[in-house]
């Protein structure tokens, strides 16, 4: 797209203009910000797509998971806290090792929900 872009930019007609004559009238001022904006602005747009592309691929790669301490400063909890509900299957984990870590989509869903885990009296 963006050979396609300067290839066809390639072709206009460039237009010189005399230094001279730029303070003379507003039109011509106009004019040339319209060329301007003419040649920059397919380059702009594509610039754009490439890096909101770039962005969107980069942000479904690989899921995200939160440890224990930070999965309980986002939930507003204590770690024995975040343990019982774990141990309760209200908050899914997954162990890797010796760490225990908890899915992105899980907390954000919880934190979406307002699910209030604290206080539990009975």
């Amino acid at each position: 797209m963006l050979r396609k872009t300067l290839t066809k930019l390639s072709k206009m007609p460039l237009i010189l203009l005399n230094p001279k004559d730029m303070g003379k009238s507003d039109i011509n001022i106009t004019q040339t910000q319209q060329i301007v904006m003419g040649f920059i602005s397919p380059i702009i747009d594509e610039i754009v797509d490439r890096v909101s592309e770039r962005v969107l691929a980069a942000s479904k790669k690989e899921p995200k998971f939160y440890t224990r301490k930070e999965a309980a400063e986002i939930l507003h909890v204590t770690l024995p806290t975040l343990a019982r509900i774990t141990k309760d299957g209200l908050l899914a984990s997954k162990r890797v090792g010796s760490r225990i870590l908890y899915e992105a989509e899980a907390i954000d869903e919880a934190v979406k929900k307002q699910v209030v885990f604290k206080y539990r009296r009975a």
